[in-house]
């Protein structure tokens, strides 16, 4: 922490505001501990280090090529293409492609040095992975001693996530990169006070957004020298540097957006807003039932002024008193999220400032609204809709999915990151100090993503991944702490054999162990078709039939199948699934990306199949998403393709992928439906 000196003349104003604002600072860092490690690398670190990216490097490169592109890895293929013939990404459409420009320029080249192929896509990918890792280590070396900072090197290395990330022709891997870079900047920054470095992490996490949007997630780690040293110049330029961050996502998400047409509103009107996008709006009771809940809710209101009362401090006893109620609130709301960090934040200042006697009028407090969620529950369990949807309507929003998507990269760092967190809010319970690093999980991985729910229900993991370097990083500071403060308990009673540098290393191993999890680190490595779909073998198949332009080729994966085979002329897909990437041209609905038709219903496909019947129609379907077996992609398509309509010619090597011929076989009903 830095004297008051620091502080003074920064800004023009009186002794007293500028005394009061030092003080603010000084307080502010005294809340946190510094635990940057003593304990320098040495050669024998360093060597182990080398060994450490060398394994990384080997599970990146090890069957890059292995097998065809998959996800939206062709997205980014056909854009290259385009690059190296026009000069600019612009897919079939006609669409400019303005995803990771820096990432399809740098693949652009490696085809050009090594040919077209799914190796040279990827290239650039595997050697991003690669420089994570050494950036992740430089990152680590902030708050972990060697051992320890060589056990999280050796997790990032060898992650199934990362592996997978680093094989594949996506931007995911570039992300983390930049998180990386920012990170290791702005430790320097910390570290030296050099601006330079300030500028670099800026420049780092602007190249981040560039690839990817989510990289904004983790702009609150600038804020974080200015906290831990209580220096309020620090603070002012990291909130600078944040918000000249936050100004290039508004102008690069917008430009990026900008790019692509509005899909027509009326093509899925009738279906309402997209299952992810749904809010969980709060459920209405009869009223009877709502007077009793708010009769209730003022009852328990009471417990909680009688318990501010407690608290000597007056700021205090407010600040208590007005966090209950806002929480109550929230329940009574049915927004069971906020309400539960509300009631967090109280607990901790009530028992900072109250001392151990709040307890007993807060557990009155916290069995009275206890009894009161007891009660909305019951209330929505006895209506239609499974356990799933009823807590949905308990939570509100934001959504707690991101915390579970986030948990799904590696569950043992996340607790770990979690349990650092609660033992943070019980330190400050008991006027202590808490540790640097749980403010790095906070700025970098919770706040993210308590922010990531307020704008999406449901999501996939790969969309928190900028916390995933931040939470990994916090989980090995705690499990460090942790047998640190094993050691001194066994010093304490002469345990030696709990003592020395051997113990340390031991458990450093074993918490990456657990953290990558072996099984999966096997299952990820020069992985094949077993756990990739097989777009290129139904390709080739395709390519074996000798396709002439009367054929008629439909495709689930419509954009795997144009990179492949040069053409596809129908997109199968229900309207719900479709409706964000169709535009409406020429008066027909169409797929953005590769100007393909859009079939979405089963009168659809049966109108093509009654019109084209004299010539030969092929639907190639997709081995991805198959956790319904796509039925819910297909929606009333499914059963066609499984009538006597269709005959299955080729199986792909993952047993999932398969090419279905129309027989010509009529419908087995008569009656067709009206085309949409």
């Amino acid at each position: 922490m830095l004297s008051d000196a620091a502080n003074r003349g920064l800004l023009p104003v009186s002794p007293t505001l500028a005394d009061q604002v030092s003080g603010f600072m000084r307080s502010l860092s005294g809340l946190f501990r510094i635990t940057a490690p003593l304990e320098r690398d040495q050669l024998a670190h360093r060597v182990m280090l080398l060994v450490i990216v060398s394994v990384g490097a080997w599970v990146r490169f090890w069957g890059l090529g292995n097998v065809g592109l998959h996800g939206d890895e062709e997205t980014m293929a056909m854009a290259v293409m385009s690059i190296l013939r026009e000069g600019a990404p612009i897919l079939p459409s006609g669409l400019f492609y303005p995803r990771g420009m820096t990432e399809l320029y740098l693949m652009a080249g490696s085809v050009q040095l090594f040919g077209e192929s799914e190796w040279a896509f990827r290239f650039p990918s595997a050697l991003c992975g690669v420089l994570t890792i050494w950036w992740a280590w430089l990152a680590g070396r902030r708050f972990l001693r060697p051992y320890w900072n060589l056990a999280f090197a050796a997790s990032i290395a060898l992650l199934p996530s990362m592996i997978v990330y680093s094989q594949t022709a996506r931007m995911y891997i570039f992300l983390l990169a930049a998180v990386a870079g920012c990170m290791v900047c702005v430790f320097a920054w910390e570290r030296s006070g050099r601006i330079g470095w300030l500028i670099g992490g800026v420049v780092a996490l602007i190249v981040g957004i560039e690839l990817h949007a989510l990289a904004v997630t983790t702009v609150l780690l600038f804020l974080m020298p200015g906290i831990l040293q209580g220096d309020l110049r620090k603070l002012l330029y990291g909130s600078i540097a944040a918000a000249l961050v936050m100004v290039s996502y508004v102008l690069i998400n917008g430009w990026v957006n900008s790019q692509y047409p509005v899909p027509p509103p009326e093509y899925a009107a009738d279906l309402g807003a997209p299952l992810w996008d749904r809010s969980r709006a709060p459920a209405d009771f009869a009223l009877t039932f709502e007077v009793a809940l708010w009769i209730a809710g003022l009852a328990i209101a009471f417990f909680a002024i009688h318990l501010s009362r407690v608290i000597p401090q007056r700021f205090a006893a407010i600040s208590v008193a007005t966090l209950l109620l806002a929480g109550l609130l929230m329940q009574l709301r049915l927004y069971y999220h906020l309400a539960f960090l509300l009631l967090v934040a109280a607990a901790v200042v009530a028992r900072r400032f109250g001392g151990p006697r709040v307890w007993r009028r807060f557990r009155i407090f916290a069995l009275g609204s206890a009894l009161l969620a007891l009660i909305h529950f019951s209330l929505l369990a006895s209506t239609p809709g499974s356990l799933k949807k009823v807590i949905g309507a308990l939570v509100g929003q934001p959504s707690i999915w991101p915390y579970y998507r986030i948990l799904q990269y590696s569950e043992v760092a996340g607790v770990l990151a979690l349990a650092a967190v609660v033992w943070g809010l019980w330190r400050l319970m008991k006027r202590r100090q808490v540790t640097d690093y749980v403010l790095l999980a906070m700025l970098a991985v919770w706040i993210p993503m308590f922010t990531i729910g307020f704008y999406v229900w449901n999501l996939p993991p790969r969309y928190t991944v900028a916390s995933v370097l931040p939470m990994m990083l916090c989980g090995f500071a705690f499990a460090q702490k942790g047998i640190d403060w094993l050691q001194a308990w066994a010093a304490q009673r002469n345990m030696r054999l709990l003592a020395g540098q051997p113990l340390q290393a031991g458990v450093a191993v074993i918490t990456a162990a657990l953290v990558v999890n072996p099984v999966q680190v096997v299952a990820s490595v020069n992985s094949g078709y077993e756990s990739h779909p097989d777009h290129k073998g139904a390709a080739e198949f395709m390519k074996a039939q000798h396709i002439v332009d009367a054929d008629v080729i439909i495709a689930e994966d419509h954009l795997q199948q144009t990179y492949y085979l040069g053409r596809v002329d129908y997109w199968l897909m229900s309207r719900n699934h479709a409706r964000r990437y169709v535009e409406l041209k020429n008066g027909r609905i169409q797929d953005f990306y590769t100007g393909a038709a859009v079939i979405s219903s089963a009168a659809m496909l049966e109108q093509l199949l009654s019109n084209e019947r004299r010539n030969r129609i092929f639907v190639i379907g997709s081995g991805e998403n198959q956790s319904d077996k796509r039925k819910g992609m297909r929606g009333d398509m499914d059963p066609v393709l499984h009538s006597n309509q269709f005959e299955v010619v080729y199986v792909g090597r993952d047993g999932l992928t398969k090419v279905w011929r129309a027989t010509g076989a009529p419908p087995a009903s008569s009656v067709v439906l009206p085309q949409e």
